[in-house]
């Protein structure tokens, strides 16, 4: 663990407006031992014009307050305190000055001037907030300041109080860092006593503390980590050679000075984070080679960087660089070592400018390219392959988004994953390398392993659904509510409806399926929005229910069937529960249950009797017997409706029950015209259009309501 106390040296690695602190003789200084009585206290805003940068908190507001106080026991000591209120409830002095040392100048009614008599002879304006207020202060700091000149004026030496004051803060300061590394000291030995009292004396003291893990903890080895970069209309990959211990502040700083992205615009996210500037990298999970990172880019105006701003910034960042982030540069030539450099202030640039210039050919040239290589500090094959003599030139495929040179079987480009470009062709006496047949066989070994893993899942669903589909109740797989009773079912406690997957206790689908009317069970769900479509699978009623209820469901279903279908008869035996669906062509229906022979056309059973022996008979046992009188009635009220008709060849009642208008006799076989309520053809049967309903004859219809009666 490393701890150093804030200090008046910037910080490398940040820009000059985050690294700027206040300069020695304005540090708030050890207060003095002697009762303070303060005169007169101010709120003001400060905005400095010195040479070197001043960065006050809430230097842009109110609050900050002036405050001018004197030593009651030393005749003419003044001071001039500027405090800091905001935030913490109670005032904190930022900085102090002695009234003997300083120049104090009214420019406006509210502004005033203050500035250092010794050098730099830095600046600092104060706006007040009214006239009244101003003119006040400016009253009791004039009188002040002739007060403390008119005590001692040969004394006051500017220098010397100036040197006075440097002595205390470096004083206060070895204390202050002697206290961090006793408080380290005492941390790293696991003394929370020590490190309690350490603590609290620099608490006490308002030190400024930087406290992070110290670079020991980690490997000091440099890795490449993999970086994604992206912004509003791009992406690309690169690669940069971090540490694990570098901040992501340091981060930024350079990817700044090697790629010249302003650290305001950079967002880096690791490991699905938002990487903070104070963390280490390691603490993301940046350990080795190959890790990787995302990089998002904002746009100037959204992190509100002015083209002024940038400049500065690059100019103090190139200056503040280490020596790693640069190139050693080869030597100028004499002709040009007084003239202007035309070299590239940049730190990342790849290759020299120019070269020392020679007249031999053979081993300048080995020298030349020595050279080049030492300089470059690219890990790139083809590059290396291209710098030595008498080398065949490389083969591959440039990629269309970065150029990269990949090798001729390389589906996507190494650099930015880019697909290869479908014209290429990989030449025909082209020899992969060791590096890439063995890439070649890792990638069909694993899309042997992935389709090999797609099959085992693929196989193991399937043995799942065959086994669930065995089963006739599905058992709910987590915890859940039954929707009717709303009681807690545990995993397998409840069943699990297979069309619309929801869950209910077998009890409430028990008596849902018992008090059902319809043949099919719907499913129960309901809520003020949605009510389910889907219904019970048989199966699962039959899973449900005792076996005499699952019957008694069965029976419901059919009876319910019968009385809806339009083209069902019912037997005509007593109490049997015979029935069908009959078609028009069909006229007799061998009932299965009581095996007798139904008549569709009679409506009855007379098994040894056609139609019309029946229907006599029937005339004859009318007079006497009662079920017979209803049969005629039945069937005169047939023929008066229009529902039924006598044959108009031998008499007997036929009726239609669907299709067209064409029937024919069962008794006589004569073709009849439903219609017309006549023959179909004339005297001499089939064919003859002389007579009959002549339907079709001139394309003409019989009747207006014919619908082919031919």
């Amino acid at each position: 663990m490393s701890l150093s106390s804030g200090g008046w040296a910037q910080t490398p690695g940040y820009t000059p407006d985050q690294s700027a602190v206040l300069p020695s003789h304005y540090g708030a200084s050890q207060s003095q031992l002697g009762c303070q009585t303060v005169l007169m206290s101010v709120r003001v805003s400060v905005c400095h014009s010195g040479i070197r940068p001043l960065c006050l908190p809430g230097a842009g507001d109110e609050s900050l307050r002036l405050q001018l106080s004197m030593d009651p026991g030393k005749s003419g000591e003044f001071r001039l305190s500027l405090q800091d209120s905001s935030g913490t409830g109670r005032s904190v002095t930022i900085a102090e000055f002695d009234l003997r040392t300083v120049k104090y100048e009214v420019k406006s009614p509210k502004c005033h001037e203050l500035s250092l008599s010794a050098p730099p002879h830095d600046r600092i304006s104060f706006n007040f907030r009214c006239d009244k207020e101003a003119q006040e202060w400016a009253t009791v700091v004039t009188s002040s300041l002739r007060e403390a000149l008119r005590v001692a004026p040969q004394d006051i030496d500017p220098q010397r109080s100036l040197d006075v004051l440097h002595r205390e803060n470096t004083l206060a300061l070895q204390r202050t860092e002697d206290t961090c590394i006793e408080l380290t000291r005492a941390i790293e030995a696991g003394d929370m006593q020590s490190a309690s009292d350490f603590a609290a004396t620099l608490a006490r003291q308002h030190a400024a503390l930087k406290i992070q893990p110290s670079a020991r903890d980690y490997e000091d080895t440099e890795i490449n980590l993999a970086v994604a970069v992206e912004d509003s209309s791009s992406s690309c990959c690169v690669t940069v050679k971090v540490s694990p211990h570098m901040t992501t502040a340091a981060l930024k700083q350079q990817m700044f000075l090697e790629y010249g992205f302003h650290p305001r615009v950079q967002r880096w996210v690791i490991g699905q984070c938002l990487c903070t500037d104070q963390r280490s990298l390691a603490s993301y999970g940046v350990r080795q080679d190959g890790d990787t990172s995302f990089l998002y880019l904002l746009s100037a105006r959204h992190a509100r960087l002015t083209r002024h701003v940038l400049q500065q910034d690059q100019e103090s960042a190139l200056l503040l660089s280490p020596p790693s982030l640069s190139l050693p540069t080869p030597p100028l030539s004499a002709a040009s070592a007084n003239g202007p450099s035309s070299l590239d202030r940049r730190p990342y640039a790849t290759l020299p400018p120019r070269l020392h210039t020679s007249t031999n050919t053979g081993g300048s040239q080995r020298g030349n390219i020595s050279e080049i290589r030492d300089l470059t500090n690219l890990e790139m094959p083809q590059l290396n392959d291209a710098l030595s003599p008498n080398t065949a030139s490389t083969q591959g495929w440039s990629c269309p988004s970065c150029t990269y040179i990949n090798k001729p079987t390389r589906p996507g480009c190494e650099i930015c994953s880019t697909n290869r470009p479908d014209n290429y062709v990989i030449p025909g006496g082209y020899r992969p390398d060791a590096l890439e047949l063995r890439r070649i066989q890792q990638e069909k070994e694993a899309i042997r392993q992935y389709q090999q893993a797609k099959e085992e899942e693929r196989r193991e669903n399937f043995a799942r659904l065959v086994m669930m589909d065995s089963q006739d109740l599905l058992p709910n797989p987590e915890s859940v509510d039954c929707r009717i009773c709303y009681v807690d079912l545990k995993p397998r406690e409840g069943v699990l409806l297979r069309e619309c997957l929801h869950c209910f206790c077998r009890e409430c689908l028990r008596s849902v399926i018992m008090l059902s009317e319809e043949p099919e069970v719907a499913c129960p769900y309901r809520d003020d929005t949605y009510s389910c479509a889907c219904s019970l699978q048989e199966r699962e009623i039959r899973a449900l229910v005792p076996a005499e209820e699952y019957e008694r469901w069965l029976q419901r279903g059919l009876s319910v069937a019968e009385s809806r279908c339009e083209g069902s008869y019912h037997c005509a035996t007593p109490d049997c529960p015979g029935w069908c669906v009959y078609e028009d062509t069909v006229n007799v229906f061998h009932c299965p249950v009581c095996r007798k022979h139904n008549c569709l056309i009679c409506k009855s059973i007379h098994e040894g009797m056609n139609c019309k022996q029946y229907q006599d008979d029937l005339a004859a046992r009318a007079i006497n017997d009662s079920a017979a009188r209803r049969t005629t009635h039945l069937l005169k009220t047939l023929v008066q409706s229009g529902e039924a008709m006598h044959c108009p060849q031998c008499g007997i009642i036929v009726q239609k029950r669907d299709g067209c208008d064409w029937l024919r006799c069962t008794v006589c076989h004569t073709e009849i015209c439903w219609v017309t309520r006549g023959p179909r053809w004339g005297p001499t049967g089939p064919g003859d259009t002389s007579g009959g309903c002549r339907c079709n004859v001139d394309n003409q219809k019989c009747h207006p309501k014919c619908q082919n009666c031919h």
